[in-house]
């Protein structure tokens, strides 16, 4: 069931990049005065280009291929873990200058 859940997240990031990328188009081309709807239609369509480059891209993690599970797992079985020792706090020196409290006085 996990591995539909992120293709679903997939599909919902590709589809979030490319309604990025129309508003971003058409706002271009209205603003700049083009009000032509089939241009506009090509606009839209030129939109999809960057997406479906990420999309075929299997070297792209946001869009393009993910590892499967089988690989996943076999990295975890052979990463090493390395254990660091916790540092020791240094041992305060007394001010007496090795003089017990009574001494001191």
């Amino acid at each position: 069931m996990t591995h539909h859940n992120e293709k679903k997240s997939q599909i919902n990031a590709v589809l979030a990049s490319y309604g990025r990328s129309v508003l971003g188009a058409a706002v271009a081309l209205y603003a700049s005065g083009v009000t032509d709807p089939k241009t506009l239609a090509y606009a839209l369509l030129g939109a999809i280009v960057p997406v479906a480059l990420r999309a075929v891209n299997p070297n792209d993690t946001a869009f393009g291929r993910l590892p499967d599970v089988e690989e996943v797992e076999a990295a975890v079985k052979s990463a090493k873990v390395v254990k660091k020792t916790a540092k020791k706090a240094p041992a305060k020196k007394s001010s007496g200058g090795g003089k017990t409290t009574q001494q001191v006085k």
